[in-house]
């Protein structure tokens, strides 16, 4: 897989829309090195889509459906985006933004929802970050599994918490004077499922269904 910002000449698989930030970015360039079936293309246009965050993101499928012909969409969220389950919360926006539901394929805590926007027949692939809260989270997962380091995550799960948990994901990753997409390359498949369970079996799954 190639994870690309610029489309260029580029025909991409995948179109990548996500609720919050860059970090999400720098683990998918990452992962897509480890999950390289078929040299797929995935596209994360991060400076042309306006910005938008949590469920709001999902807005953009209308312009990349209708406007741009993309029907294979990739949503990555924080799982503190929702209140009621995720799976729930996506659907009903998705119907609330007129975007019809065929069928719904929960993997992991992930979804994979084929839907319809008029005569465009989308597939939907759902990734919730943390799963419980953020990115960080996994990341000090993957610094658990890598290296014996636990950060603290016990807390009321407030802004500050999670100031505090990405402070000392930060505070650890340099000190270590690595990069998470080299952290995220040196280590393998089976550690990198643990740490990073919803986006590694997304990847999965499309790896497997563009081998057939």
């Amino acid at each position: 897989m190639r994870l690309v910002q610029d489309l260029y000449k580029l025909n991409p698989n995948f179109i990548i829309i996500t609720g919050d930030g860059r970090r999400e970015l720098h683990i998918l360039r990452g992962l897509t090195k480890v999950y390289n079936g078929n040299d797929l293309i995935l596209y994360f246009p991060f400076s042309v889509l306006p910005k938008k965050t949590g469920k709001s993101a999902l807005d953009s499928i209308k312009t990349l459906a209708n406007d741009y012909g993309f029907n294979s969409i990739i949503y990555i969220v924080d799982g503190d985006a929702f209140d009621e389950p995720a799976d729930i919360e996506i659907q009903d926006y998705l119907n609330r933004i007129g975007i019809r539901i065929d069928n719904v394929n929960l993997i992991q805590s992930a979804l994979i929802i084929n839907c319809r926007l008029g005569n465009n027949h989308i597939r939907l692939y759902c990734i919730i970050s943390g799963p419980r809260t953020f990115i960080e989270e996994e990341i000090a997962n993957l610094i658990n599994l890598k290296w014996g380091i636990e950060v603290d995550l016990t807390g009321s799960r407030d802004r500050d918490w999670k100031i505090r948990v990405k402070n000392e994901v930060i505070r650890i990753l340099r000190e270590k004077n690595i990069k998470i997409e080299s952290l995220i390359e040196s280590t393998g498949k089976t550690k990198l499922e643990l740490a990073f369970p919803n986006i590694c079996a997304i990847l999965k799954k499309i790896e497997e269904d563009n081998q057939m």
